[in-house]
Order: C-alpha cells, then structure tokens, then sequence
C-alpha cells in the first residue's frame, strides 16, 4: 500500500492513532495531573569566566558567552552542563501518535484486522509507550538536578 497523502493516512492509521491518543492522554493525566507546557532548561553558569568591570562591556561578554555555550563550543568548565528540551503536552501526543502507528502495524504483520483487537492494541500501546518514556525522561531529569528533586520532596525525621 502507497500512503501518498494525509487523507490515506487517516484512512489506514485513523482508528489506532486516535486510540493511541486516548491512551495516551490518559498516561499524561496520571503522570502529570496537568497539561505541561514546553520546558527549556539550561545548565549554564558563568563560573571561571573573566568579565570586565565595565557594566556594557560585561553584558555583551554574558551575551557572547550564552551564545557559544547553546551553540555547544564549551571548555573545561562546563563541558558536562547540559541543554534539555522537552515538548510537555505535545511531546506525549506525538509519542501517542507513533505508538498508534506501530500498534497497527503489529496487528498488520499478524494479519489481524478486527478493530477491536486495533482499539484495545493502540489504547494499550499509547498508555504504555507514554508512560515508560516519561518514567525514563522523569529519571534523566532527576540525574540532571537532583538537588532540586530532592527539595520538592524532603524527607522529616519521625518525631
């Protein structure tokens, strides 16, 4: 079969990649609770750097810093700082819509074509792939601050 245009693909895909959003909208709620919007962190610091006295000539060199430490030349001091991007809401419905797609093209190669089998298959497929890509995506940003993980939760001592 030759998908050629978006129509074809809703006609083939349709049925499990709304699904998959279903499921996958219900994966979002239960590991956020609310809808994310997009989330851009950068591990920049201006530690090691040699600034000027002078006010103006200082934030040109902040900006000129910024702008070859996101470009990604970066020395010594901050090799290890990272730039995270994360697309919140939209992110997870791109993920709904490919694991849509893989559930029926799963069901495909073992020639099943009972859309309940494709129902039951996406919903599953988008509750699963979302959850375990935001547990694994939760994870690296706990590695990348656990410091500020760690305040959102602390830990009393029993009195």
């Amino acid at each position: 079969m030759n998908i050629t245009t978006v129509r074809e693909f809703m006609d083939v895909f349709g049925l499990p990649v709304s699904m998959s959003l279903v499921g996958g909208l219900i994966s979002h709620f239960v590991k956020n609770g609310i809808i994310e919007l997009p989330k851009l962190v950068i591990e920049y610091n201006e530690e090691g750097l040699d600034l000027s006295r002078n006010w103006f000539v200082k934030w040109i060199q902040r900006i000129y810093y910024f702008i070859i430490f996101v470009i990604g030349l970066r020395n010594h001091g901050n090799a290890k700082q990272k730039i995270f991007f994360d697309l919140g809401f939209l992110g997870d419905l791109l993920i709904a819509i490919g694991t849509g797609i893989l559930a029926k093209a799963a069901l495909s190669m073992a020639n099943t074509s009972d859309n309940f089998a494709i129902v039951s298959s996406s919903l599953l497929a988008g509750y699963a792939g979302l959850s375990y890509l935001k547990g694994k995506q939760n994870k690296e940003f706990a590695d990348l601050f656990p410091e500020e993980i760690d305040d959102q939760n602390p830990r009393t001592p029993p009195t």
